[in-house]
């Protein structure tokens, strides 16, 4: 065969080659392209028998407690260095000693007595006795030095004092010591030292306590009398008849 023969056959021999490599090469490229059958793309959830984790528990702060208010004072108890106030219980509500500010104890008998005091100025002598502020109520007085240069109240051994001719003010109870009261017979007590004082008698317990130690006064406990019963009590600073 001559090489013109040859020709057509050579080229279709080619074209043939040519055509199944295409064929090849598209085959493979649809093969990547495609998407396996019965394969889901969407991601993932979970799992429907999973519960959802519960969110955290909501707390409600607790309101505090109200407290209960205080018992309102129904006596005074007088000693050596001032007084307190006490409710039924016995538990001590308000308390003074007589270098305390008697601004305080004021305000503290004024609401347990349920009135507010008269005032008058009571004149000392000028000099070693100071005038005093007092503060009266039917029945009770407080005693409240007016203070000089002279006598400054840190440094005076009676800065403050009491006296009264009630044994109750009010509803409320005065109580001192040594089982004196207002209209106690006198042959029924004990005094240390009594003496003759205007129409009376006035009467001491435990003179030797009134002092003034580390700025802190102490004070015995008076009564006056008319010779028969107790007129009146007074914590005072006893120096002697």
């Amino acid at each position: 065969m001559n090489d013109r023969n040859r020709t057509p056959i050579i080229l279709g021999i080619i074209a043939g080659v040519l055509l199944v490599a295409v064929v090849i090469t598209l085959s493979i490229y649809l093969m990547r392209g495609a998407t396996p059958t019965g394969v889901d793309e969407t991601p993932a959830s979970p799992a429907q028998d999973e519960a959802p984790a519960p969110p955290p528990a909501q707390t409600t702060p607790s309101s505090p407690e109200a407290s209960e208010p205080a018992a309102d004072p129904t006596g005074v108890v007088l000693s050596a260095t001032g007084f307190t106030l006490r409710d039924d219980a016995g538990a001590e509500t308000f308390t003074f000693v007589w270098t305390d500010d008697a601004a305080a104890a004021v305000e503290a008998l004024t609401e347990a007595f349920g009135a507010g005091p008269a005032e008058r100025t009571e004149a000392g002598n000028g000099s070693t006795y100071p005038d005093y502020t007092v503060y009266q109520w039917s029945g009770f007085a407080l005693y409240d030095m007016v203070a000089t240069a002279d006598l400054p109240r840190d440094e005076y051994t009676q800065p403050s004092y009491l006296r009264y001719t009630a044994n109750t003010v009010g509803d409320v109870a005065i109580t001192a010591e040594f089982d004196l009261e207002i209209g106690a017979a006198v042959d029924a007590l004990e005094p240390a030292d009594q003496w003759k004082r205007g129409d009376g008698t006035r009467i001491v317990f435990e003179p030797d306590r009134s002092g003034f130690a580390g700025g802190v006064p102490s004070y015995a406990a008076l009564a006056d009398t008319d010779g028969e019963v107790i007129t009146a009590i007074l914590y005072y600073y006893y120096s002697g008849q």
